[in-house]
């Protein structure tokens, strides 16, 4: 994991447009792949649930954060925003160091991706709403690929569905693994792929070949493509690979082929907003479930 920490400090030296975004993502990769990360979050039950039907893993648990260690990563990401001279980062930095931006209700809100709190959050805190939600989605996924890494991956064969069985989130990119070019959908928030059938969309379902597409660089359709869907608008960036990706190196090649996104969107296709299942959680600070 340190390669790609290395690398997304290094693309943030090149470019000050995804600097922020790529420290932001190496403060969350160095905090899950620490040693003490096992407990930074712990899903309170004697034996985690198996994802069912559609419903996520997480949906109606109960998650108990070191709050130590999450008030750390807060001060580390809000230095990094100042550092960056982002618009209330000071604001933002002040906000963390005094409390008034309470951390267990950022990251419940982040991990159910809940518009209506992120909102009253940023009312409360007079932050901008944008700023609180790149802090609460950030703060999450610091929690999420804590537990991705440890869900059996047996747990999870029976998942059919283009939201992701752990977190709900949609898929950031999908990989077409092997000589086989198995098609996996990666989360960018847990780092969880799932198997997914070719010439189906993840995000409506739909498997009519005909509105089915992709656009690509001439002579790289094999390697990476933009996969899109003419019913729901909807699009995925899809890589060859030779095995499952890591969670940072999804994060990192996400960002690096921002050109698909923008290419996509000229297009009028677009990526899903929120998670495609209503997911509820409580968090609670491990320190008071001891």
């Amino acid at each position: 994991m340190s390669a790609v920490v290395d690398r997304l400090e290094a693309l943030a030296e090149r470019d000050e447009v995804l600097a922020p975004l790529a420290r932001l993502y190496a403060c969350v990769l160095r905090l899950a792949s620490a040693p003490e990360s096992q407990l930074f979050v712990q899903l309170l039950r004697a034996q985690a649930p198996q994802p069912s039907a559609s419903v996520p893993l997480l949906h109606e648990q109960t998650l108990a954060v070191d709050v130590g260690q999450l008030a750390r990563l807060l001060q580390e990401m809000s230095r990094v925003l100042v550092h960056h001279d982002l618009p209330a980062s000071e604001e933002l930095a002040e906000a963390i160091s005094s409390g008034r931006l309470v951390a267990l209700e950022l990251i419940r809100a982040g991990v159910q991706a809940h518009t209506e709190s992120l909102e009253q959050l940023a009312l409360d805190t007079n932050l901008p709403a944008p700023l609180v939600r790149v802090m609460a989605d950030t703060t999450a996924m610091a929690v999420l690929s804590v537990l991705g890494r440890s869900v059996e991956t047996n747990a999870l064969q029976g998942w059919r569905t283009g939201y992701c069985p752990i977190c709900a989130a949609w898929p950031v990119v999908a990989e077409f693994r092997g000589l086989e070019r198995d098609r996996w959908l990666r989360c960018g928030r847990c780092g969880t792929g799932w198997r997914y059938p070719h010439q189906q969309c993840p995000f409506c379902g739909n498997s009519d070949h005909r509105t089915l597409r992709y656009f690509a660089e001439e002579g790289k359709q094999d390697s990476q493509r933009v996969e899109v869907c003419e019913q729901c608008r909807g699009y995925v960036k899809t890589f060859a690979t030779l095995g499952p990706w890591s969670h940072g190196e999804v994060l990192l090649q996400d960002l690096v082929t921002v050109e698909f996104d923008l290419a996509a969107q000229e297009r009028e296709y677009r990526r899903p907003e929120g998670l495609g299942f209503p997911l509820a959680v409580q968090i609670v600070a491990r320190e008071l479930a001891a």
